[in-house]
C-alpha cells in the first residue's frame, strides 16, 4: 500500500523526509519505535516517544482521515499487524485502546481489511487480547449515529452489508484459534445491551449483524445466545406496548365481531403503559408519543427477522425445508415466550417460521404444543398456555391441514374423555360432581381449545376421512357431563361452536345457562386464574403493519372461514348440505346425554334457540375487562395488562 504513504509516516519517524521506503521498510520502522517504548516511561528516549506519539496520532478513533491521512492509517495497521509479538499491553496501552475504539464504518476496504486483520492477530495472543478484541467487533455491529441517518441509501446499505460480512469473517477466523473466543463473546453481548430509547435504525442494524452472525455456523452454545438475545429485544418492545383502553365501542358486541383486516390508522390503537395518570389530555399525547416509537421499532424489527428467516430457507424438488435449528428455536420459544402472556407479537416470528416449513416445522410446532399440554411434568400455567396456542394456531394457520388438525384433535379430545373418567371413578356414584372450576381448570381449557378449533375447522373436518370423523369422537360426553364445561368456558365460543354443531347435526341443541351476549363469566374467569388464560388467544389477527406481509398470506382470518351455517350459499347448496349431513349417523350427540344430565335442549318457546349471529363475527377478546376497550380487530386475545 503505497510507498507514498511509507515515505510520510517514515519521514516523520526517522527524519529523513528526501528518502523513499518500501512498505517493508516502514513496517521495520514502526517495529523499532514499538520496541523503543517498551520500558518505564522514564527511561525512553525523548524522540523515540515522539516517534511513538506520531503514531498514536495517526491510529487516532477520534480523527477524521482524507485519503493521504488514510492512506498513512493503513500502512500502520499493517505494520502493527505484522508485530503483535512487541505489543504489550502495559507500555502499548494506549495505542491498544486507540485500536480497540476505531469505527470501521468510514473506511476504505482496505483500511478495514488491515484493521480487522491486526484484531484476527490480536487475538490469537494467548491470554491477553481477546476480550478488547471482541469488544471492538461488537462495538462495530452498529455504525456511530451520523451514518444511521445515511443507511437507508443504497450505497450505505450495500456498505452496510459488506461491513457485516467482514465483522462475521473476523469472528469466524477468531474462534477458529481461541475454541473459548465463542463463551467470551456471550458474555460480553450479555453486557451490551440496546436500550429501549435506542433508535428504530440503531436496532435494525444491530439485530441484522446478530442473525446474520447466527446463522454463519458458530457453534450452538453462541447461536442460542445471539437469536435468545433478538427474541428477548422483540419481548421487551411487545410488553411495553398495550392496547388502549380508553377508546370505546359498542358493548353489545360479542367475541365472534367481525374482524377489520385493515386499519388505516394503527397509531391510535396502542398506548405504552408506563404507569402514568392518562387522566390529562398531555399524558394521552405522550404516551401515545411514546407508544407509536415502540410500534414502529417492533414492526421494523419482525421485517428484519423475518426476512433473515426467509433467506435460510432451501428449496429442492419443489419441497422448501428451513435450514434452521428447530430445536434451538423451540427451547428459546419455550422460556421466552410460551407463558408470556402480554406478548402479542413476538410470536409470530415462530408462526412465520412454520410457514416457510409446514411439513417439518409447521408440525412439530402442533405436536410439541400437544406434547406440552399432555404432559403430567409440566406445571399447569405451561400446559394451559400450550393448550391456548395449540387452539389458536391450528385455527389460524392456513399452512396446517384438515388431517394433521384432525389428529391433534383426537388427541385432545381423548385426553378429555379419559379426565371425565377418572373422575367419575373417584367419586360416590351417589355423589355429584364437584363443581370447581378451578380445580379443573386444565380440562376446561382443553374443553374451549376443542371447541375454538371447531369453530373455525369443523366444515373443514366434515371432510376429513371416514365422513363420520367427528361423529364418531365423543364430544357429547366430555362437553355434556357433571363438570359442566358449556358452563364454564367462555361463553361466545360455547354459542359459536354450539351452532355449527347443529348445523352441521352434530348436536341438536344450545344451553339454556348460556349467555349469547356474554363476552366472558365469572365461571371462566375462575378457570383462566391471574393469567385470564381463560381468554389467551395469542395468534389473533396480526396489527403491524409493515410486517403483516409476511404473516397475511398464511393467516385465517375469521370473515373467510366457511362455516357450517355459512351463509353464503344458495339455498339449494344448503338443502344439498341438509341432505349431505342427514346420511351421517351422529353417535354420542347431546340427545343420547340430556336424560342423564338433564341439559335443557329448548328455548322457552319449546323450539331450538335461533340465534341471530352474523357471518362476519369473530374476535377472541373480552370486551369488559379492563384494559380492552377497542374496536373489534385490535382487541388484544389475552389477559389484561
Amino acid at each position: 500500500m503505497g510507498a507514498m504513504a511509507g515515505e510520510r509516516m517514515v519521514g516523520h519517524v526517522a527524519d529523513e523526509e528526501e528518502e523513499q521506503f518500501s512498505d517493508s521498510e516502514a513496517f521495520a520502522k514502526v517495529h523499532a519505535v514499538l520496541d523503543s517504548v517498551r520500558m518505564a516511561p522514564s527511561l525512553v528516549d525523548p524522540n523515540d516517544r515522539e516517534q511513538y506519539d506520531y503514531i498514536l496520532s495517526v491510529v487516532d478513533p477520534s480523527a477524521r482521515f482524507g485519503p493521504d491521512q488514510e492512506a498513512l492509517l493503513t500502512t500502520i495497521l499493517k505494520a502493527l499487524g505484522q508485530a503483535v509479538s512487541r505489543i504489550d499491553p502495559t507500555y502499548h496501552a494506549v495505542l491498544l485502546s486507540n485500536v480497540f475504539q476505531m469505527s470501521i464504518w468510514f473506511f476504505g476496504n482496505d483500511t478495514r481489511t488491515a484493521l480487522l486483520k491486526l484484531i484476527n492477530n490480536l487475538a490469537a495472543v494467548t491470554d491477553k487480547f481477546l476480550e478488547g478484541c471482541l469488544h471492538m467487533i461488537v462495538s462495530n455491529f452498529v455504525p456511530p449515529d451520523r451514518v444511521l441517518r445515511w443507511l437507508e441509501e443504497p450505497k450505505w446499505d450495500t456498505r452496510k452489508r459488506e461491513i457485516h460480512r467482514q465483522l462475521r469473517t473476523c469472528l469466524q477466523k477468531i474462534f477458529e484459534v481461541v475454541p473459548l473466543a465463542p463463551f467470551k463473546l456471550c458474555d460480553i453481548l450479555d453486557l451490551t445491551t440496546l436500550r429501549l430509547s435506542d433508535s428504530k435504525a440503531k436496532m435494525n442494524v444491530y439485530v441484522d449483524c446478530m442473525l446474520g452472525l447466527q446463522s454463519g455456523g458458530t457453534g450452538d452454545i453462541l447461536s442460542v445466545t445471539l437469536l435468545k438475545r433478538v427474541i428477548n429485544l422483540l419481548v421487551d418492545l411487545d410488553v411495553n406496548i398495550t392496547w388502549n383502553d380508553l377508546l370505546q365501542e359498542d358493548q353489545s358486541i360479542g367475541i365472534f365481531d367481525m374482524e377489520l383486516e385493515d386499519v388505516d390508522d394503527l397509531s391510535l390503537q396502542f398506548y405504552v403503559d408506563d404507569g402514568k395518570d392518562r387522566s390529562s389530555a398531555n399524558n394521552k399525547g405522550s404516551n401515545r408519543n411514546n407508544n407509536n416509537a415502540y410500534v414502529e421499532k417492533l414492526d421494523s424489527l419482525m421485517v428484519v427477522v423475518c426476512e433473515h428467516l426467509n433467506s435460510c430457507v432451501h428449496e429442492k424438488s419443489g419441497q422448501k425445508r428451513l435450514l434452521l435449528d428447530y430445536e434451538m428455536f423451540m427451547r428459546i420459544f419455550r422460556t421466552a415466550v410460551l407463558k408470556l402472556h402480554k406478548s402479542k407479537f413476538t410470536q409470530f416470528v415462530m408462526f412465520y417460521a412454520c410457514s416457510l416449513d409446514p411439513e417439518t416445522w409447521g408440525l412439530r410446532f402442533a405436536v410439541d404444543l400437544a406434547d406440552i399440554f399432555l404432559s403430567t411434568y409440566e406445571d399447569p400455567v405451561s400446559r394451559m398456555s400450550a393448550i391456548s396456542y395449540l387452539a389458536s394456531y391450528l385455527a389460524r394457520a392456513k399452512f396446517i391441514s384438515s388431517s394433521e388438525v384432525a389428529l391433534i384433535l383426537i388427541k385432545l379430545v381423548n385426553w378429555c374423555s379419559d379426565y371425565c373418567k377418572v373422575v367419575q371413578e373417584r367419586i360416590n356414584p351417589l355423589q355429584e360432581i364437584l363443581f370447581n372450576p378451578l380445580a379443573h381448570k386444565i380440562y376446561y381449557s382443553a374443553c374451549q381449545a376443542v371447541m375454538y378449533i371447531l369453530c373455525f375447522r369443523m366444515r373443514q373436518l366434515m371432510d376429513v376421512p371416514p365422513r363420520s370423523f367427528l361423529f364418531d369422537l365423543p364430544l357429547g360426553y366430555i362437553l355434556f357431563n357433571g363438570l359442566d364445561p358449556l358452563k364454564v368456558c367462555l361463553p361466545s365460543i360455547v354459542q359459536e361452536f354450539l351452532r355449527q354443531a347443529r348445523a352441521a347435526r352434530l348436536f341438536h341443541a344450545s344451553v339454556a345457562s348460556v349467555n349469547e351476549n356474554a363476552i366472558d363469566s365469572e365461571l371462566s374467569k375462575a378457570f383462566g386464574g391471574t393469567e385470564r388464560l381463560d381468554i389467551f388467544f395469542p395468534f389473533d389477527p396480526y396489527l403491524l403493519k409493515e410486517s403483516d406481509r409476511f404473516i397475511r398470506p398464511n393467516f385465517v382470518y375469521w370473515s373467510k372461514v366457511k362455516t357450517t351455517y355459512s351463509n353464503c350459499y344458495s339455498e339449494e347448496d344448503n338443502e344439498e348440505e341438509d341432505e349431505e349431513f342427514e346420511d351421517l349417523d351422529a353417535p354420542g350427540t347431546i340427545s343420547s346425554f340430556q336424560d342423564h344430565y338433564n341439559v335443557d335442549c329448548s328455548n322457552s318457546d319449546g323450539e331450538e334457540d335461533d340465534l341471530d349471529y352474523s357471518l362476519n363475527k369473530m374476535s377472541i377478546t373480552p370486551k369488559n375487562t379492563f384494559n380492552l376497550h377497542m374496536p373489534a380487530k385490535i382487541r388484544p386475545s389475552m389477559s389484561p395488562v
